[in-house]
């Protein structure tokens, strides 16, 4: 047996475990089965009958977690916890360039035909053959000649190989994410980009698409579902809802289960004095500005740190953002989330950056040149020409918006001219690629670890002159930090992966690409009047929120039962 076997086998035990402590939560007491689960995973004015999976605009928003599974859920809140779904266990070959996933047995499709690897190969197929078909793998190709996927290779029914283009330690980050598709059902699809796929055929636990309008629907159990005596819950329920306030006056009178929508007063907004509405807020990814590096001033490193000392940010976490987000630590552009790979004592003295010191911020300016030099009462660059630059936000986002007011006021008070630029959020967000930009804010995205997170935040392929990457805005290549990041994918060992992420935090707080600002708020709302096994902050088993891009919330769907109580099994009017 191959090293890597093993220890695939010892972190899989791990999860096993992990996963039987919450089998045995969701299991005793004899659970009572029944009832619907009331939902609002996105706002819409009217829904549409699509449940494509990766149809990202419509479909995906109910369809991924809930009717189809993955291969496996990462754990983020846990590592090392993970949920193995349709698939059970996975090795990373020795030279690192495949890895053979073994496939759960027993598994059938809604309509009674067996899952098996046939069926992961052809949705792999189907991508590389669909370049525009997101499914979230990196497919080599010729127009991703760097993809880090070549080939999957059905073994046998119950087993495949990915080869890969590069040695990677990583690669089942990409792979596990999967969603696979019905070989049977998906062969004849023309287009799968298209596809609104009305009647899904799927593995998950909720299959059934038994009612269907515009302003309601309703997906219930899947009878064939693998993990016997899942789920507990009969259906779920998504009613329509077009924004805001119609969604949280719903909420507010218990007739939703399970919601995620951000608010300023939590206490005022949802419970209204309701013992049953409940909400929980965790730290979850960071929001950070993003400087046009690519120009002055934001060229300058003694700018940037100037910018970073100016900052107030207890202001911002207690009055800008209602006391919701998080403090970050450390000037890396990630925060609480990742705590787990901090080497803080490698970091402390960097600490100074996140500090408010505007006179040191003044002084710094100051030393290189960056004064006023026409008497405007405003700081000019060293060249002598002028600076003014707007911070860009979407106009809607309370907290946000608070924020970089806050940002903007902290600069003019060390003579730096910055203005609030608010902005509709299409057109915000269609400025995230376009370079054309001075100051934007931006959230960074989680992944299993933050391997995943920098990654992006640093990827070279495709940034030119002139364009961005939505999580590259700031636009510079640091070598280092790749060169740092390709190392961390090269090794299995967490030690040796948490020595090369130092490395990357070390970069990115002697470089300051990015201004790290806080942790944001991971949204989460419940109202437990009728059913039990939500997450809470003394049981947070997994991430809570609803919304996609979570595929915990199909380990969290699977833990929710009826209370016991007589009041909580009758039916909501």
């Amino acid at each position: 047996m191959k090293a890597t076997t093993k220890i695939k086998t010892q972190s899989l035990m791990a999860c096993l475990a992990l996963a039987a402590s919450v089998q045995a939560a969701e299991t005793d007491q004899n659970r009572i089965h029944g009832g619907e689960l009331v939902l609002a995973p996105t706002q819409t004015n009217a829904h549409v009958r699509n449940f494509n999976p990766y149809n990202f605009s419509v479909g995906a928003f109910y369809a991924q977690d809930f009717i189809y599974e993955p291969l496996w859920i990462y754990n983020i809140a846990h590592p090392g916890h993970d949920f193995p779904r349709l698939a059970v266990a996975f090795e990373t070959a020795d030279d690192l360039r495949s890895v053979t996933y073994h496939l759960r047995p027993g598994v059938k499709w809604s309509d009674g035909q067996p899952f098996s690897a046939d069926d992961v190969v052809f949705t792999f197929e189907l991508a590389k053959s669909h370049p525009a078909f997101p499914v979230g793998l990196d497919i080599q190709s010729d127009s991703n000649p760097n993809g880090l996927i070549v080939s999957m290779e059905k073994i046998d029914d119950l087993t495949f190989v990915a080869r890969l283009s590069k040695p990677s330690a990583l690669a089942h980050e990409h792979i596990g994410v999967m969603y696979p598709l019905p070989r049977h059902v998906w062969k004849d699809v023309r287009d799968p980009t298209t596809f609104a796929n009305p009647e899904p055929v799927a593995t998950g636990p909720f299959t059934e698409v038994r009612s269907f309008s515009m302003s309601q629907f309703k997906v219930c159990r899947n009878e064939k579902y693998w993990d016997a005596g899942k789920p507990y819950i009969d259906c779920l329920k998504f009613p329509q809802y077009s924004g805001n306030d119609q969604t949280m006056l719903a909420a507010r009178a218990g007739k939703i289960d399970w919601l995620g929508d951000g608010m300023s007063d939590p206490e005022k907004t949802y419970v209204n004095g309701d013992k049953h509405n409940k909400y929980w807020f965790p730290a979850g990814a960071n929001a950070n500005l993003h400087l046009n590096t690519r120009k002055a001033p934001f060229s300058s490193l003694p700018f940037r740190q100037a910018f970073s000392m100016a900052l107030n940010r207890r202001f911002i976490l207690d009055v800008a953002t209602f006391g919701l987000t998080t403090e970050t630590q450390f000037p890396i552009g990630t925060g609480e989330l990742y705590k787990e790979w901090y080497d803080a004592e490698a970091l402390q003295s960097y600490r100074y950056l996140m500090e408010y010191n505007p006179k040191r911020a003044k002084a710094l300016l100051d030393e290189n040149g960056f004064v006023d030099r026409d008497g405007d009462g405003w700081r000019d660059n060293p060249d002598g020409s002028p600076i003014e630059f707007k911070l860009a936000v979407p106009s809607g986002w309370s907290d946000w918006v608070n924020t970089m007011m806050t940002v903007s006021e902290n600069l003019r008070d060390i003579g730096v001219n910055a203005h609030l630029s608010t902005q509709d959020e299409s057109t915000w967000f269609a400025g995230t690629t376009q370079g054309d930009f001075d100051v934007y804010i931006m959230w960074t995205k989680p992944s299993a670890t933050p391997h995943g997170t920098y990654s992006l935040m640093f990827a070279t392929d495709g940034l030119a002159e002139g364009r961005r990457l939505e999580q590259n805005m700031h636009g510079m290549v640091i070598p280092e930090i790749n060169q740092a990041l390709d190392r961390f994918a090269q090794t299995q060992d967490r030690a040796e992966q948490k020595k090369w992420l130092t490395q990357v935090h070390k970069q990115v707080a002697e470089k300051l690409p990015v201004i790290t600002l806080f942790a944001n708020p991971d949204w989460y709302q419940y109202n437990d009047s009728r059913f039990q096994g939500w997450v809470t902050q003394d049981n947070p088993y997994v991430r809570p929120m609803l919304h996609l891009g979570v595929p915990e919330r199909g380990v969290h769907v699977l833990n929710l039962s009826l209370r016991k109580d007589a009041a909580a099994q009758v039916a909501r009017q």
